[in-house]
């Protein structure tokens, strides 16, 4: 009976050996989700927002204009605080003759209050099969109730879309701090400023590997320390056009055009050289890794939390080729720069203005999560 017993053990011994070494053998598990592409690489499908009414006064003119230039195909998920404000939401669209409310669909998060910055909330990850994944950062403290209830946005939007509970990842991250293509996903050292001192490895190396846990994209990183780069989201200060093509902005041109507008709406401008220099820093940083990069007028205000970029847009493509819904300041030489340098790029331009929201430190592309593609 020994005999047998131990006869057993070993054989389930050597299996197991068996099954553990074919794993060595084929190597790590292989990453089979990524990062949802932010270029005009395929037409946008699916789309998510938060609709906080106490932004009504800031966020409503940007709602309807996108909705009344986005195709009616694009599913749109609206995370409100509660149905209330759904229904307010959708009563807003019809005010403004928006059509196909069947498009909107309502997301509820269930907190006192959210805010209006859907794009920091969650990365959105796609599979082989084409469904949508969350992935949520941890979540950490903050004293403001918007931001609270912004925590819970990730679990409900995961639910809404397959049902489950979202991704955690290991590193404290915003939406905003990532953009991609369908092979690249581009990240940078504000990363690190993020993550020191909150109980995760708070270095390049530790930041990439996490990353790559979920995502199949080869990571392209910028700068080595906090400052390098300008201090914001990465798509406030560049995006990529393509795999090839980056765009990123120019503190200096922008500072030229906007001195000599005599029709430009008066801002306070950061120190003009100092944020300049993190722009042409990230830009040589993409050359050097062999990208072409091109450069957009770019103004940093004072405080550095608020941009005129034109890089954080959202992009789609039509039959015609590719489209950029491309915020607007009511900077007229800048705006029509950067009309001008998209449509020199094969791009269809649809203006979208953002002037009322920008100076919370935000534009376009932080306003909307591109769900997919």
């Amino acid at each position: 009976m020994r005999r047998l017993l131990a006869s057993v053990i070993a054989g389930f011994v050597a299996a197991l050996a068996v099954v553990w070494l074919a794993a060595f053998a084929r190597g790590p598990r292989r990453v089979t989700t990524r990062l949802v592409a932010e270029d005009a690489s395929a037409p946008l499908s699916h789309i998510a927002i938060q609709y906080a009414p106490a932004s009504d006064k800031v966020a409503l003119g940007v709602w309807t204009q996108l909705f009344a230039a986005l195709p009616a195909r694009v599913r749109v998920e609206v995370e409100v605080a509660n149905a209330r404000d759904f229904d307010r939401f959708v009563a807003q669209m019809k005010r403004a003759r928006i059509d196909h409310l069947d498009r909107f669909h309502a997301v509820v998060v269930g907190a006192p209050a959210i805010s209006t910055w859907s794009r920091d909330r969650f990365a959105a990850l796609v599979d082989d099969d084409g469904a949508t994944h969350v992935l949520a950062p941890p979540m950490i403290e903050t004293h403001f109730r918007a931001r609270a209830g912004d925590q819970l946005a990730p679990r409900a939007m995961s639910r809404a879309l397959d049902g489950g509970d979202p991704r955690t990842a290991e590193i404290v991250f915003e939406g905003g701090d990532l953009a991609a293509t369908p092979r690249l996903v581009f990240a940078d050292a504000n990363l690190i400023g993020r993550n020191v001192g909150r109980g995760t490895a708070g270095d390049r190396a530790s930041i990439e590997d996490a990353l790559a846990r979920h995502l199949a994209q080869r990571i392209v990183w910028l700068g080595d320390a906090v400052g390098d780069v300008p201090r914001h989201h990465i798509m406030m200060y560049m995006v990529p056009l393509d795999d090839e093509t980056i765009a990123v902005g120019d503190e200096r041109a922008g500072a030229a055009l906007y001195a000599l507008d005599p029709a430009h709406a008066p801002i306070a401008l950061d120190d003009v050289e100092a944020e300049a220099a993190r722009f042409d820093r990230a830009a040589a940083l993409l050359t050097a890794q062999g990208f072409h990069v091109v450069r957009v007028p770019a103004l940093v205000l004072k405080g550095a939390g608020s941009y005129v970029t034109y890089t954080n847009a959202l992009f789609d493509r039509s039959d015609r080729g590719p489209v950029v819904y491309l915020p607007t300041y009511r900077q007229p030489a800048l705006d029509r720069a950067a009309r001008a340098f998209y449509e020199a790029h094969g791009f269809e331009v649809r203006p979208i203005d953002v002037a009322p929201i920008y100076t919370l430190n935000g534009s376009l592309g932080c306003l909307v999560n591109v769900l997919a593609r």
